[in-house]
């Protein structure tokens, strides 16, 4: 592994107080993103009848907002490179936050999907910038790997927390108040941030003017368009698998596959010509780079398809209102936290490769469980053992892997770095959400007297052999990884 020394250019400056508001806003905005679409998934029912979501586009509030996110992260990356980290994070908080509250206003359909598309740009800005922001807040070490294990809480612990509080709400006082609230506070936290945040330099126009022409941005165009069209298809299957034969569908996925390889020849173009390149490709020459990425995409896959088809057994097979089902997700949000708070103090101390099997060894096991749970067992004899185990692998992975791919990339290029990251673990959201959906559709029409219990049980058999994956990349792929998070020499 590279040396840490090269993940900063400046010495952290902020006090103790500083940066430890910097650490809850960081984390706080990474909490609220994914709280979103926890309170989405539960609450869809009820929001679909209230603005007169049609079935056939039921999942698209929360497709445009992964739409919208992977096309634009890594452009925002390169630009919060290059105006400052600061500045773009500020924008898309505040911007969310005006978004969310657009959101819980919304009347009709598409004023929910628009702001849902509206809402991924804003945390586009935000997610890349604050993996910079954290590296300038604390130096290299015990701290900074606390402050990435904190961030790494944010989501995994939002999205269980929206799972809960989206059938609270849904059952009592309205869906609209999960909106209103996340907005709120997503208010206090930007206030907090202008304080908190490490202060930047900020470039002249002139040297901002010098450094976007020096962005790669016809391979962030192309990268952001495949990205795109490939989030769309998946979206468009997801909501009916049938659609894989339309010629429309077929059309938009060889172009999106087309330009990944076109991609990797233009960035290799221009690392040969010592031209700065969005993703170079000597970086895949990095076993440890690549193997975390490979690792990243398939945990990302498995855990947002594991709460999505958790949430519809509860509702749909054990028939749980929203609110029963959303309880069942808190053994998740304990475990996940505890998790996340172990990772930032061991990180240093183990093996990258033990860390990472042994977490993605114990979540098979949750994957495994709900393939072979029966109704009749209830929740204590196979759900809740599930629910304790299933975050462990992604929240070590979280803080483990930002530590990896900020190393691959020099000091400068932080945000970028954290935008690299945030775009594979959405492409694999989305990939693992429309392919288990689409297995467990196909073994549901094909089943007697369409049995819904058979297609989720199908999708959890496809989320273990991922887990398998994942397994075997570990013991394979990161045998040189070392430790990451060390303290400079």
């Amino acid at each position: 592994m590279e040396s840490e020394d090269a993940v900063t250019t400046e010495k952290p400056t902020a006090s103790r107080s500083q940066a430890t508001m910097a650490v809850v806003a960081l984390t706080g905005i990474s909490f609220l993103n994914t709280m979103g679409s926890g309170m989405l998934t539960v609450a869809l029912p009820h929001i679909a009848k209230d603005v007169g979501l049609a079935q056939n586009i039921l999942l698209w509030p929360a497709s445009v907002y992964a739409l919208a996110a992977g096309c634009t992260l890594l452009i925002f990356g390169s630009v919060a490179d290059v105006a400052g980290d600061k500045p773009v994070w500020l924008t898309g908080s505040i911007l969310y936050t005006f978004f969310t509250l657009g959101c819980g206003l919304a009347q009709t359909a598409a004023q929910l999907i628009a702001f849902r598309t509206l809402l991924g740009i804003s945390i586009a800005m935000c997610l890349p910038s604050a993996v910079s922001l954290m590296t300038r807040t604390f130096p290299p070490g015990k701290l900074r790997n606390i402050g990435f294990a904190a961030m790494g809480m944010g989501q995994p612990l939002g999205y269980s927390v929206g799972l809960i509080l989206g059938g609270v709400f849904s059952d009592s006082i309205g869906w609209r108040y999960g909106f209103y609230i996340s907005a709120i506070l997503n208010g206090i936290l930007c206030v907090v941030a202008f304080w908190c945040l490490p202060q930047l330099d900020i470039p002249s126009p002139k040297a901002i003017l010098k450094g976007c022409l020096e962005i790669d941005w016809v391979g962030a165009v192309m990268v952001s368009i495949s990205l795109g069209l490939i989030s769309f298809v998946l979206a468009q299957l997801t909501n009916n698998y049938h659609s894989i034969g339309d010629g429309y569908i077929i059309a938009l996925l060889v172009i999106s596959i087309v330009l990944l390889p076109a991609f990797s020849l233009w960035a290799g173009w221009r690392e040969r010509r010592n031209l700065p390149a969005l993703i170079p490709n000597s970086l895949w020459k990095n076993s440890t780079f690549t193997s975390t990425c490979i690792i990243v995409f398939f945990t990302w896959a498995v855990f947002n398809a594991f709460q999505y088809f958790s949430s519809l057994y509860f509702q749909k097979v054990q028939n749980k209102s929203a609110l029963a089902s959303s309880v069942r997700f808190i053994p998740m949000v304990v475990v996940g936290a505890a998790t996340n708070i172990f990772t930032g103090f061991v990180v240093d101390k183990i093996q990258v490769r033990t860390l990472v099997l042994v977490s993605a060894i114990i979540s098979t096991v949750p994957a495994l469980l709900m393939a072979l749970v029966k109704p009749e067992w209830g929740y204590w004899r196979g759900p809740f053992v599930a629910m304790l185990l299933s975050p462990l692998h992604p929240d070590v992975l979280f803080t483990v892997s930002n530590l990896i791919i900020s190393q691959a990339y020099p000091g400068k290029n932080q945000s970028l770095a954290g935008a690299v990251f945030n775009s594979v673990s959405q492409v694999g959201n989305s990939v693992g959400l429309a392919v288990s959906a689409v297995i467990a559709a196909s073994v549901t029409d094909h089943s007697a007297n369409y049995d819904l219990e058979k297609g989720y049980q199908a999708a959890f058999w496809l989320m273990f052999a991922a887990m398998i994956v994942v397994c075997i990349v570990s013991f394979f792929g990161l045998r040189s990884g070392g430790k990451v998070g060390k303290k400079s020499e």
